[in-house]
């Protein structure tokens, strides 16, 4: 697979060069780009699967690049790259088509690598369906992949299957718990589970007319039905029920696990389809915010209007300050007031809510502390469930900095803030610390955390990256100058922390600030 990356920042593009392993991965960067003119030329040159697109750039930001690869017919796959502060705009960038985004803070080898592997199978799953795969003819297509491609819109091969035109469904169903599902399992024997369901699926619909199952991504299927014969519009209706009564019972009943549906309105020919299919998607996502029920129906409701989005964005950038600023009580009202416009309004996805909590917590915790706890959000798929779980790890970690500011140090960490303040620009270890002042290395980073409320490493970078904020005023300094000057080795690192802390890069806070 093809990649190209469009970012102004050098050190953005050379990290995630570095961050990814794309050989193994069978991916191969065809080239990089600093603006979104240099980006078009590039993608019309080298014809690139995939774009990883800076939403901030010069001479061309990342809108107007996906507005004109719509025009010129560029088909590559678009991921966005964005701050905490630019959720107003990727909408408008997933609405031009973009497929996915990552929060440049925040983004991680694990999730870049999984979401550019998902693309890559469906690529290929593409190919194959078009005949583009050696040895295989279009004439030799199996129903399931034929079946993917009428999802996505192409129909050619439509005769191939038991569906006619004339009262049609697409339903898409999901596994309630599917990480933890998963867990029944080893990793040798994690295809036991999608075989299963497909066994049973087929057994259940093979003498079924009108009727057909195919499995779309890891966690997610799809059964078509179609009811050419009937005239009645509620014997559709009941059909389409009653299939979804018998595969949900039988899933229980046979594997244990629960289903949750959604269903499109009803359509009268395959060229329906790919809007059915974004129907069914979209009545799927209330799951999130009703786990009680399994059954959703596709209701023509306003999704986020630009109002909504502004609204929503100025709440992510409270909050974001809130932390940053360490205006707590700030920082807790406006993530109150945030879920409680979610529950009234239930304007954004599992996957968007489940992006802004990882943020924040990434803000807040070490490295280590925030894998463990993205690893448990996995596991969780309800809003109410994710409300909890962050109120309680946002509670903790915010009690213990309020308990920092009414106490008094012992005096070793007393004399290690004292000696961080005058030091920060040395290297700085816990074995150096260790030797400094006479005490286990666990035992100083042990109670660090418990009397200062975070990590030693998070509280020195934060120290580094206040005093870079007041050299980065200063023109006098390049920015890799004040990488060196606040104790930073690697202006790539220094680059990383600072975007982690501040919510941007170095070069763009300057022209914020100066």
């Amino acid at each position: 697979m093809r990649v190209l990356i469009v970012d102004d920042e050098p050190l953005v593009r050379i990290g995630i060069k570095s961050a990814i392993e794309w050989e193994a991965n069978g991916m191969h960067i065809v080239g990089e780009a600093a603006d979104g003119i240099e980006a078009l030329r590039l993608m019309m040159e080298q014809k690139p699967d995939v774009v990883i697109l800076d939403i901030k750039m010069p001479k061309k930001d990342g809108l107007d690049v996906l507005l004109e690869m719509r025009e010129k017919g560029i088909q590559a796959k678009v991921i966005i790259l964005s701050s905490f502060d630019d959720f107003t705009f990727v909408k408008k960038a997933m609405q031009l088509g973009a497929v996915d985004y990552f929060h440049k803070p925040s983004m991680n080898e694990q999730e870049m690598t999984s979401v550019l592997r998902k693309i890559k199978d469906e690529l290929e799953r593409d190919q194959m369906s078009q005949g583009e795969i050696p040895g295989h003819k279009s004439e030799s297509r199996d129903k399931e992949v034929v079946l993917r491609q009428m999802l996505s819109g192409h129909i050619d091969g439509a005769h191939l299957t038991k569906l006619k035109e004339g009262n049609m469904y697409v339903l898409l169903f999901t596994i309630g718990k599917y990480s933890q599902i998963l867990k029944r399992y080893t990793k040798e024997n994690a295809s036991i589970l999608p075989n299963t369901i497909a066994n049973i699926l087929s057994e259940l619909l093979s003498k079924e007319k009108e009727v057909e199952f195919v499995q779309i991504e890891d966690n997610l299927f799809s059964v078509i039905i179609s009811h050419s014969e009937s005239k009645s519009a509620q014997a559709s209706f009941t059909r389409v029920n009653d299939f979804i009564l018998l595969i949900n019972s039988s899933l229980k009943r046979f594997v244990n696990i629960d289903t949750f549906f959604g269903v499109s309105e009803p359509f009268q020919s395959f060229h329906g389809m790919k809007q059915a299919v974004s129907q069914a998607k979209q009545a799927l996502e209330q799951k999130f915010y009703h786990p009680e029920d399994y059954i959703f129906y596709f209701k023509n409701r306003h999704l986020a209007n630009e109002q909504t989005l502004e609204q929503l964005n100025a709440y992510i950038v409270a909050m974001k300050n809130g932390l940053k600023d360490e205006k707590y009580d700030e920082f807790a009202r406006n993530l109150t007031e945030w879920e409680q416009f979610l529950r009234k309004y239930e304007c954004m996805s599992e996957k968007d809510v489940k992006k802004i909590y990882e943020g924040l917590i990434f803000m807040m915790e070490d490295g280590e502390e925030y894998l463990e706890y993205r690893n448990k959000l996995e596991e969780i798929d309800d809003f109410n469930e994710c409300s909890a779980f962050y109120h309680k790890v946002f509670g903790d970690t915010l009690k213990c900095r309020y308990a920092v500011k009414n106490k008094d140090y012992s005096p070793l960490i007393r004399n290690i803030l004292q000696y961080i303040e005058k030091n920060y620009k040395e290297d700085i270890s816990l074995n150096s610390l260790g030797e400094q002042f006479h005490a286990s290395p666990n035992y100083i980073s042990r109670l660090f955390k418990q009397e200062v409320g975070r990590g030693l490493f998070t509280y020195l970078n934060e120290i580094r990256i206040q005093k870079a904020k007041e050299l980065l005023k200063n023109y006098q300094y390049k920015i890799y100058e004040v990488a060196e000057m606040v104790g930073f080795n690697s202006q790539v690192h220094f680059a990383i922390v600072f975007n982690k802390f501040v919510g941007m890069s170095p070069k763009d806070y300057r022209k914020e600030t100066v």
